[in-house]
């Protein structure tokens, strides 16, 4: 089942902490971003998100790039469904320094297999030692 998950983010020059993001399709995802230093931005590309994030200020400002004359709302944190499989880019989209190009981190969105892996590995495991046990020479201690 789809969980809630809340993420704690730290933008400094020029990286974020953490740099890669794991979650499950259809979890909730609750980003708490809070700057270290200078006025960054976040952009997560397949969800078209944007957040300014402001030293010292407990909001972020979001908007959503492709949503022409909407304005941004103030809010704690980011918030979205992920309902997309695979692997996304997110990056600073504020200039922030020399380094700037090279914040950015990823989103990893997995289906939720846990279930069928651990049957799996379950069945592999049983075939594994039922063939070590077939294959022991008989006459061997």
């Amino acid at each position: 089942p789809a969980k809630e998950r809340r993420i704690q983010m730290t933008a400094r020059q020029y990286a974020y902490d953490p740099p890669v993001l794991r979650v499950n399709v259809g979890d909730t995802v609750r980003l708490r971003i809070r700057s270290l230093d200078v006025t960054h931005g976040f952009y997560l590309e397949a969800y078209d998100i944007s957040a300014s994030i402001i030293p010292d200020s407990p909001y972020l400002e979001i908007s959503h790039p492709s949503r022409r004359g909407e304005r941004a709302e103030k809010a704690e944190e980011l918030v979205f469904v992920a309902n997309k499989t695979g692997k996304f880019r997110f990056r600073c989209s504020r200039v922030c320094g020399n380094m700037h190009p090279f914040m950015q981190g990823e989103l990893i969105v997995a289906p939720n297999r846990l279930a069928g892996a651990g049957i799996g590995a379950c069945v592999g495991l049983l075939a594994a030692a039922a063939f070590v046990a077939l294959r022991r020479d008989p006459l061997l201690p």
